[in-house]
């Protein structure tokens, strides 16, 4: 049996349809629409759903909840870092070096993906059990806004609940696909998804018509998101609120309470819910901490919508920027939309689809779907329609999941889905690759431009420079930001070289998109045998390093004490953290601490490895030679000595702003001053060699550069 199911942040669920894809319906999970995505331990075994979430106060610690919000992230993620004492379990990063996020259960250390996988592999033992058959294949979806990081620990999650993951899906599209069962043929819609769940916030805007075969066709045309707004949030803001009571009242602090924790949050939620319908709500939890004197502190207090509202009106108005901001990327106006669609829970709030339909009108929202279970639902139509994929050199057709023809052995990763439902979504955000531009080696550099519709027919590709005879440096980004380091990195695919192969050798470097989001990287050298090819799956972004960017140049004897250069580095790099720290972003900072322990450790050894001092150098420097605005504070200090004094006076002033604006978090100001920093600094580096080694970093670890520059 093929089911489709929403992964849900707060609550999961599942839905079968008829072949024709014309009756889906929702599966009932333990006898509930709707499942909690929550897994606790109770007498030492693991459970999952209500009884999980019921089991919340007695194992505060071991009872793991809205763990779709740490998907395919790293522990340095600045959300994390805002995230991790919100709530009563360890939120861990992981050893040897994995910069991924973890979870602590029963004294194990898991991946989200592994916690996911437990709520999956219910959800395939509940439906079974209420459908007498065995589920075998599903169709998940996740929010629009998912990097393909998240997408991948989604897949993996799925696939380790036992489930052949059919398709990852957007969530947007998934209600417009339950939307589109009641489409008429011939009917034309230009829908809105707005959808508001536990979690995530996500903007889409589809092109939709049932074609003369009776085929639902959806068009994605434009995609915004935010993968930290959602019910949590609004939750967050009662918690706060009580939390701010209880010092005011008994003057204590119970932030760090974890048993009060998830008992404060179950009743934000429950009151959030309430204001739904009621003017107003009384928050009680007697007996619900103990003070330090042996007291227990009742919790009593009265909220009102009113108040509600006025704690979520920033919450609000960010999604409404991002609503404008979609119109704006397709030049619309919300008279142009002919449907809207509320999806998630968070939409019955009714300071969210108050905002929407003053917005577009009430008559254009439609109500006649479940926002709780249209995204179940859309899955299910299309884990029931869905035939296959047929394959672009010769028509077969072929498993969903097939990766090479079974008739012809092609390249399935460009083959389209064949069914009665017809997809074409777009990008949510650029990929491409960090390359040097001038002296800057942490420019972003797209290849798959934001919008484009996948699968891709054909890899699309750009040229660059290569600045190493021994190898190419490809470290993949995801994102819109023109700093590479701002945006998510998916991976680092590093190639040898063959020997004879010159410096500024052309290379294209060729990205193609499957129509599960899985990338594949193909590098070449017109006019040479050099061809690479690789997929950007989950192994390489958990087994390869991060990103190491420019490599400073080493010069006489160094290269031939590697483990005097380490010991040097190494306390080149403690220098630079001391003076430098402030404006470096936390994964910048958390990464060149880590490299520093790992080189101590080196050091301490007996008998170092050599090989291994000069390659931790190597990492260190690159390491402090991509840190952003911290390495072009650096850069400018080093400009400075032997520069003209007016210049020289020019840079410090200019050093001295950029410091200041962003010690005042006027970070846009700051990046406005760090341009006109960076082309002073290139004026005093131009004439003269040595400090050009120093700016133009050599041949920046086999980063490719672009032509031209």
């Amino acid at each position: 049996m093929k089911i489709g199911i929403d992964l849900g942040t707060t609550n999961s669920a599942a839905a079968r349809c008829s072949a024709d894809g014309r009756s889906p319906e929702i599966i009932l999970l333990a006898g509930e629409p709707l499942m909690p995505s929550v897994v606790s331990i109770a007498h030492g075994e693991k459970i999952v759903g209500r009884e999980a979430l019921n089991n919340t106060a007695r194992a505060p610690a071991d009872t793991i909840a809205s763990v779709k919000r740490l998907m395919g992230r790293d522990y340095a993620d600045e959300q994390i870092e805002c995230i991790r004492d919100r709530f009563s379990y360890k939120i861990v990063p992981g050893s040897d070096g994995d910069p991924r996020v973890y979870v602590e259960q029963g004294g194990e250390t898991l991946s989200p993906a592994e916690i996911s996988s437990r709520i999956l592999a219910e959800i395939k033992a509940e439906a079974e059990r209420t459908m007498n058959d065995e589920v075998t294949h599903a169709v998940i979806t996740v929010p629009a806004y998912f990097t393909e990081a998240q997408r991948a620990a989604t897949r993996e999650a799925g696939q380790l609940a036992g489930l052949t993951v059919t398709r990852i899906i957007d969530e947007p599209t998934a209600a417009a696909i339950a939307f589109g069962v009641q489409v008429k043929e011939g009917e034309r819609h230009r829908v809105l998804v707005f959808d508001m769940g536990g979690g995530t916030f996500d903007i889409s805007i589809v092109q939709m018509v049932k074609d003369d075969e009776g085929r639902d066709q959806h068009q994605g045309l434009q995609i915004e998101g935010d993968n930290w707004l959602g019910g949590d949030d609004f939750d967050f803001c009662i918690v706060d609120r009580v939390m701010e009571w209880v010092r005011s009242e008994h003057n204590a602090d119970l932030s760090g309470e974890p048993r009060f924790l998830p008992l404060l949050k179950q009743h934000a939620e429950a009151a959030k819910r309430a204001l739904s319908s009621k003017q107003k709500t009384d928050i009680v939890i007697p007996g619900s901490a103990r003070l330090p004197n042996g007291a227990f502190i009742d919790v009593e207090l009265t909220l009102t919508r009113d108040e509600f509202e006025e704690m979520i009106e920033p919450q609000v108005s960010r999604a409404m920027d991002l609503v404008a901001k979609g119109l704006a990327g397709q030049g619309l106006k919300p008279e142009d939309i002919t449907d809207v669609l509320l999806v998630g829970g968070t939409t019955l709030t009714p300071a969210v689809y108050e905002r929407v339909q003053a917005l577009f009108g009430s008559s254009k929202v439609r109500r006649h779907i479940s926002p709780m279970q249209c995204v179940a639902l859309g899955a299910g139509v299309l884990a029931a329609t869905l035939r296959g994929v047929s394959c672009p050199a010769c028509g077969e057709l072929n498993e969903e999941v097939a990766e090479r023809c079974k008739s012809c052995a092609a390249d399935l990763a460009a083959a389209r889905s064949v069914g009665d439902t017809v997809l074409q979504d777009p990008t949510p955000m650029s990929l491409g690759i960090r390359a040097v531009k001038g002296n800057d080696p942490d420019h972003f550099v797209p290849i798959i431009p934001k919008g484009t519709v996948y699968p891709l027919t054909e890899p699309m590709k750009r040229s660059f420079e290569a600045m190493s005879d021994r190898k190419i440096t490809i470290p993949v980004f995801e994102g819109d930001d023109p700093v590479a380091s701002r945006n998510h990195e998916q991976g680092l695919i590093e190639y040898e070289l063959p020997e004879g192969m010159d410096v500024r050798t052309r290379v294209e470097v060729s990205f193609n998109y499957d129509r599960n989001r899985e990338l594949t990287v193909t590098v070449a050298a017109p006019g040479t045998a050099f061809l690479k090819s690789k997929k950007l799956s989950p192994k390489v972004r958990r087994d390869q390093p991060r990103t190491e960017v420019s490599k400073p140049a080493r010069r006489g004897h160094e290269a031939d004490a590697p483990l005097l250069e380490l010991q040097q580095t190494a306390a080149m790099a403690n220098r630079f953290l001391s003076e430098y720290d402030r404006f470096m972003e936390m994964s910048q900072a958390m990464r060149l601490r880590r490299e520093i322990e790992t080189a101590e450790k080196l050091l301490a050894e007996r008998e170092p490895d050599e090989e291994q001092a000069r390659h931790q150098s190597r990492v260190i420097e690159t390491a402090i030679f991509s840190s952003g605005l911290a390495t072009q504070l650096f850069v400018a200090n080093q400009a400075t000595d032997g520069a003209p004094p007016e210049l020289s006076a020019q840079i410090n002033e200019v050093a001295a702003a950029v410091r200041q604006s962003w010690e005042r978090n006027q970070k846009d100001v700051a990046g406005r001053q760090a341009a006109q920093l960076r082309t002073l600094v290139a004026r005093a580096v131009q004439p003269r060699q040595d400090i050009k080694e120093v700016a133009d970093q050599d041949d920046h670890g086999g980063l490719l550069k672009i032509l031209g520059q």
